[in-house]
């Protein structure tokens, strides 16, 4: 399976045992998996399971999810009979039953005011197996208990609060994470280092919790409010881009539409630096955000100045550095902290795209979305005209704030790609034209007073959802 040329030759009369195998590999190897191991899984389900085909992407999630699952009643090794040790995983996998234990519960406490650190601290000492529990968070000092309202309206915070540490994560552009990048010079790690590989590992423990959770009913996916750079998710995996046209694409696929980054240019290589105002301008060198340090993309890079016939090499050497060498160490401790929770499975069979969406679905609802949420809405008798009137107006004056409504009434305001899951709730409440709707998000549960028109609809739900009044998180 190894040579490209011989794979398909060699999985024309064996693909069902290789599929069954390697399936059943899947669902029992919960444990960190080495990049090398990695890759060469991913090069044979590509033969099996090509990524990104939507044919068999229902497939695909629907084995990342049992693997999730399966790594819930793993346990670690404890004193007892070798034989018996570890092996809930692959009896399940086989068919076989597995008497169930109680249900125990992994507590998260973390801070609102300081989210990504104090997730960070909180996810660095359990163990793979206490975290793989039901999870229930408390922000602390608040009262509020978890019934899944809590811990949708974490994970949807934890993301955004990324975006705020800016020691560890830079907004691209297009408004994704990537990590600011960090290097280990002359061979030795230092402490900084080892604390940055730390909080990139729990940050994956985070992304890998929400999987794990995710994988258990009533399976409603767990969110991350930001998406992932690509080309971060592509180093997670062990997929990096190599060749300039690879580099140039992850580059403009983090680009806002209205200013693109020159680097991305097919014409960059065909147009002079003295046309392109840059003579003099560049070296061979990069600087770290995370530490303002100056980095040679070659020896004496910082002194070596680009010239017309080497700013093709230059321009390969500086992208590949920003989005494969500044970060692997950082993607090799967020992988290390994916795996710690559901293993290998979605960084296989999934393709870049498709884990990006996975972990954070989308920033936006569109009418092919909407028609979902509305079909999957279950409306009490009693406000049926309130609920047809609610989604008019998400369809025409309330468009914008689709997002923001879903916030509301769920504690997320991403759109999952995968919805067959999604259930929401219109239920009464008591009141009228002056009474302002309330949500429960545990339940997906929008509560409507009896509104006498769709403006008043309009008008206080818009109050509610700007003020977040009445949201009552359980």
């Amino acid at each position: 399976l190894e040579n490209p040329a011989l794979r398909p030759l060699a999985l024309v009369e064996q693909r069902d045992f290789v599929h069954e195998r390697a399936v059943t590999m899947l669902r029992t190897r919960i444990v960190e998996v080495a990049l090398e191991e990695l890759q060469a899984c991913r090069r044979c389900f590509e033969a099996v399971w090509p990524p990104s085909n939507p044919e068999t992407l229902a497939e695909r999630l629907a084995l990342c999810a049992s693997a999730a699952k399966s790594s819930i009643n793993r346990r670690e090794a404890e004193p007892g009979p070798p034989d018996l040790l570890g092996q809930s995983p692959l009896l399940e996998a086989m068919g076989m039953e597995v008497d169930e234990e109680p249900e125990t519960h992994f507590v998260l406490e973390v801070d609102r005011s300081n989210l990504f650190l104090s997730t960070v601290e909180a996810l660095s000492t359990p163990t793979p197996l206490e975290m793989r529990q039901l999870l229930q968070v408390r922000f602390k000092n608040e009262v509020a208990e978890d019934a899944g309202g809590l811990r949708r309206e974490f994970f949807n915070e934890f993301g955004k609060a990324c975006a705020e540490a800016s020691e560890y994560w830079k907004l691209t552009p297009a408004g994704s994470l990537a990590p600011t990048g960090f290097v280990v010079q002359g061979g030795s790690s230092s402490s900084a280092s080892e604390l940055r590989k730390k909080a990139y590992r729990s940050a994956g423990r985070a992304f890998g919790l929400s999987l794990s959770q995710s994988s258990r009913p009533p399976r409603q996916p767990l969110l991350l409010g930001l998406p992932l750079a690509r080309y971060f998710v592509r180093a997670v995996q062990g997929q990096f881009p190599e060749s300039l046209q690879d580099l140039q694409n992850e580059l403009n696929a983090e680009q806002h539409t209205n200013s693109p980054d020159f680097r991305g240019s097919a014409n960059f290589c065909k147009t002079s630096l003295v046309e392109m105002g840059l003579e003099g301008q560049l070296t061979f060198s990069a600087t770290l955000l995370s530490t303002g340090e100056v980095v040679d993309l070659i020896p004496s890079g910082r002194q070596r100045v680009v010239q017309d016939d080497d700013k093709e090499d230059w321009l390969r050497a500086v992208l590949h550095f920003e989005m494969v060498d500044s970060i692997q160490d950082a993607a090799a401790a967020f992988r290390a902290g994916v795996c710690d929770l559901v293993g290998a499975s979605h960084l296989i069979l999934l393709s870049a795209q498709e884990l990006r969406e996975a972990w954070s679905g989308r920033g936006s609802v569109t009418e092919e979305d909407l028609k979902v949420w509305q079909a999957n809405t279950e409306v009490s008798p009693a406000r049926q005209q309130q609920a047809k009137w609610l989604f008019d107006l998400l369809r025409g004056p309330l468009q914008e704030a689709r997002p923001q409504v879903l916030k509301f009434a769920t504690g997320s305001d991403r759109w999952p790609s995968d919805a067959r899951g999604f259930r929401f709730v219109v239920e009464p409440r008591d009141g009228g034209d002056e009474a302002l709707p309330s949500a429960m998000t545990c339940g997906n549960m929008l509560q409507l007073p009896c509104y006498s028109s769709p403006e008043r609809l309009q008008t206080q739900l818009l109050k509610a959802v700007q003020n977040c009044t009445e949201l009552h998180l359980a």
